[in-house]
């Protein structure tokens, strides 16, 4: 039978575990090939607990070690972990339009993750220590997985009532073990009759099964001697090969993947254990251990012979590579599980769950530079003249003697103690002199200091910007000079802080959210902060996009609470007072509220309602008409109190005039009399009328009166 054209041999189990050896081999971190990776993340971790090496400098007393790894790791990780985690709303989703079930999909999303983060997975200290690997050992990568944690717990009811049951079986995870029995009973007899009633009563014996539900999201680091990754690779994305190879004894095996390894019969042909202990046991591990002050056991102590069968060691092997396993001509992403040359796992997967973080980056490379990277030269050199420092000061103490063994007793002048007397053989003048140690070269507080400046520069991490240096303060330093170091300072963190969320978080994000939605359904509680909540999985989108709440550059928290306090005092009140309210949204008021509350790491649901949902933009828009007409009405009444208040002022004026023109003139006076008290009538009315809303129409005799007072008053 001849084969479509394009059809291609499957890759066989043979070839794909030639494959993952293959990959494992040319990967970058293989134990046979890490040596200088390795060595500069053990040179990092002994630099980081200042532990001595002496290599620059001479065999003597001083162990003393420069701590500025320890300095710069520590503050960093400090400054980079507030920026992430002061609060628990890392994870934030993005609405995919602007209707009201895209922003409660978003705001569910951002609760379950955060939740799933910070509660299920003790968020904060997982992810500081992801940011001070990577600052530390130049890449840190965490995974997530999908952990499947049910347990059942069985309850025996006797003699319950239908409506009980009922009750009890309304909780989708209770289910019924077995069958029902049913027992029939009269009901009790009727006290004043003793008749026994016709009706019965039914019973029921029943025994039930409650699944509690722990599945989670699980988050965990690798450790950098276990990770693995092609060589030409920049991303774990693009990388054609990505491994995990951890050490298991057979016992934790089983137990680990009970399923996997039940098919399992002839374990020594599974692979053989010749380098047994070398990841569990490597020198990364046992340098961590040892600055730890715990007992390093060496990989030689593991034996592939040992005759406890359960406790021989093994090498677990997780993959994730492009292979055509199908004989389609295209290669899938697979997720593969080995022990030696026997597959256990296999599975087709969308994306690998893994997401690393560099704070120095090298373009076209995965691994990037890390602190310790930009200390060490300087670090050493330091270490170096501080250990000089230390040495003279001892020597100055303690110094050398020269003495004359004919004079003086060597034992009593090598053990000299306070008030002892040391027996001599003649003068003791000239017996014993005292070498004067070597002095210190003048240019060496300039070079340490010069050492200290380079540090800062290559770091970014000046003693000035941790706001540790008393000198800046001084006279003569503005305000403005602070300010200018400070803000160097900080732009170089928040720069990593951009890669750490835009690189790392994000994808970690995205993948928890991701994970979640595929593997569970229904109803999800939540409980952040004492806020309580329900998330129904099925309702939120398959794929959201997301960003990393970070509280840097022009949209942190601080800069957006002074832009939106600026748009509330003074540009919406401009709008208003220039007549162009029109161009408002009704919910503008609302939105504005609530962001500058959520500028704030406060819940807005505790003090507003959601201003996206049609109900509320009713509302708005209804108040908004109502405000609008009030305004009318006032500028109505204040332009009739304007005119009226003129009129008055006219014929006061008048009133005056015709006093003083001609006082005795009757007519003009009662006039002027009758002008004012015709006056106040009309604007009573006016008024009154004006806030009613139903203004009356002018005083017919108006214009008339005021020409006739103006006659008057000039004599015509």
């Amino acid at each position: 039978m001849t084969e479509p054209q394009g059809y291609k041999e499957p890759v066989t189990d043979d070839e794909l575990t030639e494959l993952i050896d293959r990959g494992i081999m040319n990967s970058s971190g293989d134990w046979l090939d890490s040596a200088d990776l390795s060595r500069e993340r053990l040179k990092a971790t002994y630099e980081y607990a200042g532990v001595p090496e002496n290599h620059l400098t001479p065999q003597g007393v001083s162990t003393i070690v420069d701590t500025s790894t320890t300095e710069v790791v520590e503050a960093y990780t400090a400054i980079i972990s507030d920026l992430f985690l002061s609060n628990h709303k890392l994870a934030r989703f993005v609405p995919y339009d602007d209707t009201p079930g895209s922003f409660a999909a978003a705001k569910d999303a951002s609760a379950i993750v955060n939740y799933c983060l910070f509660k299920k997975n003790n968020g904060w200290e997982l992810m500081s220590q992801w940011i001070k690997a990577a600052l530390l050992w130049k890449n840190s990568v965490c995974r997530w997985t999908y952990i499947e944690d049910k347990k059942h717990e069985f309850e025996e009811y006797e003699r319950i009532s239908q409506a009980k049951l009922d009750e009890l079986l309304a909780d989708e995870n209770t289910e019924i073990v077995g069958e029902l029995q049913f027992e029939n009973d009269f009901a009790p007899a009727d006290p004043l009759t003793s008749m026994q009633p016709q009706a019965q009563l039914m019973y029921i014996n029943v025994r039930l099964k409650k699944t509690i539900d722990r599945s989670r999201v699980r988050l965990e680091l690798v450790p950098p001697e276990n990770f693995r990754i092609s060589r030409d690779a920049t991303s774990i994305e693009e990388a054609s090969f990505v491994g995990i190879q951890t050490e298991m004894t057979r016992s934790e095996l089983r137990k680990h993947y009970p399923e996997e390894t039940a098919n399992i019969t002839e374990w020594d042909e599974i692979g053989d254990n010749a380098y047994a202990g070398s990841l569990r046991y490597s020198e990364e591990v046992a340098a961590r251990k040892e600055i730890t002050g715990q007992e390093y056991i060496s990989g030689s102590m593991v034996e592939a012979d040992t005759p406890l069968e359960a406790n021989k060691s093994v090498t677990v092997t997780e993959s994730w590579l492009n292979v055509d396993r199908d004989g389609d001509g295209i290669a899938e992403l697979k997720h593969i599980i080995t022990v030696g040359d026997y597959i256990m796992y296999e599975e087709d997967i969308d994306s690998i769950p893994l997401a690393s973080i560099t704070p120095i980056d090298i373009p076209f490379e995965f691994y990037g530079l890390s602190m310790a990277d930009f200390t060490r030269s300087s670090t050493l050199a330091s270490t170096a003249i501080l250990r000089g420092f230390v040495e003279n000061t001892y020597l100055t103490n303690y110094s050398p003697k020269l003495a004359d063994p004919n004079v003086v007793d060597f034992s009593a002048l090598q053990n000299m103690k306070p008030k002892q007397i040391i027996p001599t053989n003649g003068n003791p003048v000239n017996a014993v002199q005292q070498m004067a140690p070597e002095t210190i070269s003048t240019g060496t507080v300039p070079l340490l200091e010069y050492l200290q400046l380079i540090k800062e520069q290559a770091t970014g991490m000046s003693k000035a910007a941790q706001g540790l240096n008393d000198t800046l303060y001084i006279s003569g330093n503005s305000e403005q000079k602070l300010a200018a170091v400070q803000s160097a300072a900080q732009k170089r963190i928040q720069h990593i802080a951009r890669r750490f969320a835009e690189t790392g978080f994000k994808k970690l994000i995205a993948g928890i959210y991701h994970t979640m939605s595929k593997n569970m359904k229904g109803m999800i509680a939540y409980n952040m902060d004492g806020i309580y909540g329900t998330v129904n999985m099925d309702d939120l989108p398959k794929n959201m996009e997301v960003e990393i709440a970070l509280d840097i550059g022009e949209n942190s928290n601080s800069n957006m609470i002074q832009k939106l306090s600026k748009i509330g005092s003074d540009i919406l009140p401009a709008l208003n007072t220039q007549g162009a309210g029109i161009v408002i949204k009704p919910e503008a008021p609302a939105l504005l509220a609530t962001k500058l509350i959520e500028a704030m790491n406060i819940d807005s649901n505790d003090f507003l309602e959601d201003y996206t949902t049609d109900e509320f933009k009713q509302k708005a828009v209804e108040a908004m008409q109502s405000q609008s007409q009030k305004a009318e009405v006032d500028m109505g009444l204040a332009q009739r109190k304007a005119a009226a208040d003129s009129a008055l002022a006219e014929a006061n004026v008048g009133f005056t005039q015709a006093q003083t023109k001609n006082t005795e003139d009757d007519n003009a006076k009662q006039l002027a009399v009758a002008i004012d008290k015709h006056y106040q009538e009309w604007a009573d009315l006016n008024i009154k009328a004006t806030k009613e809303g139903a203004p009356i129409a002018e005083h017919p005799n108006y214009a008339q009166i005021i020409m006739m007072a103006k006659q008057i008053l000039k004599g015509e």
